[in-house]
């Protein structure tokens, strides 16, 4: 086995470091700070930061995969922050897997049973394909999933009647 440099030692250890709260207190993204806002509205703003790293990301043509990465996750996001705003859901009982958030999308009659089973197919099916396979996205992909997530974004956010938590671009 080669030697590691210890360089990667001592990155590891920082970034351990970072998120063991070794480093001081944090500086959060804002909107996200965890002391001043419950967590719906945050999984809701950290759904609008994703969707507005897409535009920009779109705006300087390409980054396809990251783009349907990123789209994937502020539609968990979204959903997530309906679970939690319309239901006694916490934030743990979305950590073990993907299909949970729409699962409860549908189980919360956000989204029909059969809207959820297709959302989660094209999770399983594409989002996979795009991150792990020989696959390269296309253009037409990232363009059609950041599509499909500003839509999910605004009907639950209007559903919830909550748009005023919203942090996206207008």
């Amino acid at each position: 086995m080669p030697d590691e440099p210890v360089a990667l030692a001592e990155a590891v250890a920082r970034a351990e470091d970072a998120f063991s709260g070794q480093l001081g207190r944090l500086d959060y993204e804002e909107g996200l700070d965890p002391e001043t806002h419950e967590s719906d509205v945050i999984q809701l703003r950290k759904a609008c930061r994703l969707l507005e790293a897409c535009h920009l990301l779109r705006e300087t043509d390409g980054y396809h995969t990251s783009v349907i990465e990123m789209s994937f996750a502020a539609i968990e996001r979204t959903l997530e922050f309906y679970a939690l705003t319309a239901s006694n859901d916490t934030i743990d009982d979305f950590r073990e897997g993907h299909d949970r958030a729409y699962d409860r999308g549908a189980d919360l009659q956000l989204v029909k049973m059969e809207t959820a089973r297709r959302l989660k197919q094209l999770y399983r099916d594409n989002r996979a394909a795009a991150y792990y396979r020989d696959t390269v996205a296309g253009a037409q992909q990232a363009d059609a999933m950041f599509d499909l997530a500003v839509t999910i974004h605004d009907y639950v956010k209007n559903f919830a009647r909550l748009s005023h938590e919203c942090q996206c671009r207008q």
